[in-house]
């Protein structure tokens, strides 16, 4: 991959797309330019300074330009910079948290930090077999329910999972040998391969092997499916109900205040993931099929480069 435009081509944009986003770019340069700057040496100043030219510039049809028409020509210099990151041109992308105020972004949930998320996962208790409750008819499924769900949760908050994803998991999926695991794609996401953290492999372990094999005895047929409902009062289930979040999502809440719902968890993975790796390597990790996808998790990266932006240079 040589020029800027196969980049862009390599995410399905369409020629029309792409012919714009380089002449964006090709703007972009153009400006750099006039001060000889070289682009593998232009910062967050730079571009900050090219932002102001464009919203004073009468352009677009002898209108100021718009937040969200600089927006998109920001993008483009996010993209140009990641491209130039892949050429080994560059090593940083210095506007990869930047964002211009009054643009429209997507909704994005309040990120739970990374103690919250390991509370929901380790404070979520599975009751022993020592519990006063054991002799009761109803304790064994629950049990079983209880563990199964703490499985779970270790997936969404370790793998940053959504809950499609799990229902689809099969027990072929899971690699314990390995100490990985497959996600399968689907119209929306890519497939991945993620490593497992050393202490999920052992409760998965003990999922695998204990927990669903008592589980199989409640299902209607065979399944190779990985998570399996506990039916009420002990009925048989069809092998693909998985009829579980409701109950899961509530009962989190009445533990964990911040929590508001599964989606709030992965978007908390996906921006701790842009702290700790490349903007490519969490698209992988998150099954994004465009990395423009993964670049609205920035918004929730707010560090001291988007703090000094606010105060010395507003746009």
């Amino acid at each position: 991959m040589n020029s800027f435009k196969e980049y862009l081509e390599s995410f399905g944009k369409s020629k029309s797309t792409v012919k714009h986003y380089n002449s964006y770019a090709l703007d972009f340069l153009a400006w750099l330019d006039r001060d000889k700057t070289e682009v593998e040496n232009a910062s967050a100043k730079e571009v900050m300074s090219y932002m102001n030219h464009l919203q004073k510039s009468k352009l677009n049809g002898g209108r100021e330009q718009c937040n969200q028409t600089r927006n998109t020509r920001l993008s483009v210099i996010k993209q140009f910079f990641n491209w130039q990151i892949e050429q080994g041109k560059r090593t940083d992308n210095p506007v990869a948290h930047l964002k211009i105020r009054g643009a429209k972004t997507s909704k994005l949930y309040p990120i739970l930090s990374l103690q919250d998320l390991d509370g929901l996962y380790m404070n979520y208790e599975v009751p022993s077999m020592e519990d006063p409750r054991a002799s009761r008819n109803w304790f064994a499924g629950y049990r079983l329910s209880k563990s199964r769900n703490k499985a779970i949760i270790s997936l969404m908050v370790n793998q940053g999972m959504t809950t499609p994803e799990i229902e689809k998991l099969t027990t072929k999926d899971l690699k314990l040998k390995e100490g990985m695991l497959h996600i399968k794609g689907s119209r929306k996401s890519n497939e991945r391969t993620l490593d497992l953290k050393s202490n999920q492999i052992i409760e998965l372990m003990e999922y695998e092997y204990k927990t669903r094999k008592e589980l199989l005895k409640y299902q209607a047929e065979k399944t190779g499916r990985l998570f399996l409902s506990m039916p009420r009062s002990g009925q048989s289930l069809a092998a693909d109900s998985l009829q579980i979040w409701k109950g899961l999502s509530k009962e989190i809440k009445e533990r964990h205040k911040n929590f508001i719902n599964f989606k709030q968890v992965r978007t908390s993975v996906i921006t701790h993931w842009l702290k700790q790796h490349n903007l490519r390597q969490v698209q992988y990790m998150a099954g994004h099929r465009y990395v423009s996808s993964t670049e609205k998790y920035l918004a929730n990266h707010t560090e001291d480069l988007l703090a000094d932006i606010d105060m010395y240079h507003p746009f």
